[in-house]
């Protein structure tokens, strides 16, 4: 999970919310004037989602696979859940861009994200970097927090050491080959250049490499 910047609203949104009765159920179907490469009409909701993406960089907000997956569709989640706070659920800055988290397996153990979070308040917040700081990374991949809020969100909530879905592995994979990376460039002396610039790298590329809150973490503590 990394810090997720948000940008202006769609002036879709703008517009249907100004609606009487607007809802957010009704953003599905809800007419816009565009259409997509095939000619189909793109709704409020699609308008919506693919702007989300592209903020995000194309990852989801929780585990940070590539959105969206292949053969599977990415969808909007509240941070604040809608049956806690209805009357924000059109508020852009409340809405995220998240993966299909597996939510059509029968076990709700190999669900992850907002398909296992249902409406589960969260400690964490990727609007917010002083809880994205708190979050540490294992070299085994495993995402993890000392403080006991966070890691219940991680864990529990979220799912995000989901073996199922390898997401411990994929993360590894990914921290596994920046590591083969600085080896061959840097086979001996300091690397705290290197990973200075690697850091800036992925900090501000678009779209995101997936899993790159792990590369992130290990940059920074190699950066100093």
């Amino acid at each position: 999970m990394i810090k997720i910047k948000k940008g202006p609203e769609p002036a879709e949104l703008v517009q249907y919310r100004q609606l009487p009765g607007a809802t957010y159920q009704d953003m599905h179907g809800a007419k816009t004037g565009k259409y997509k490469a095939d000619g189909s009409p793109e709704d409020v909701y699609t308008v919506v989602l693919d702007n989300l993406i592209r903020e995000q960089g194309c990852i989801c907000a929780y585990c940070m696979c590539r959105i969206p997956e292949k053969g599977k569709s990415a969808t909007i989640e509240h941070i604040q859940p809608q049956s806690v706070l209805p009357g924000q659920a059109l508020d852009y800055r409340n809405m995220l861009a998240v993966c299909d988290g597996n939510r059509n397996s029968h076990s709700n153990a190999h669900k992850t994200c907002d398909a296992r979070r249902g409406d589960s308040p969260l400690s964490v917040n990727p609007l917010l970097p002083e809880t994205i700081a708190e979050i540490k990374y294992r070299s085994d991949g495993t995402i993890y927090s000392d403080k006991a809020a966070v890691q219940n969100d991680l864990d529990v909530i979220l799912n995000l050491n989901c073996k199922e879905r390898r997401l411990p592995e994929n993360r590894k994979s990914a921290l596994d080959q920046l590591l083969q990376e600085i080896r061959k460039k840097h086979p001996t002396g300091s690397i705290k250049q290197y990973c200075q610039a690697k850091l800036a790298e992925y900090q501000t590329e678009s779209p995101h490499s997936p899993y790159v809150g792990i590369l992130i973490y290990w940059l920074k503590k190699h950066a100093r």
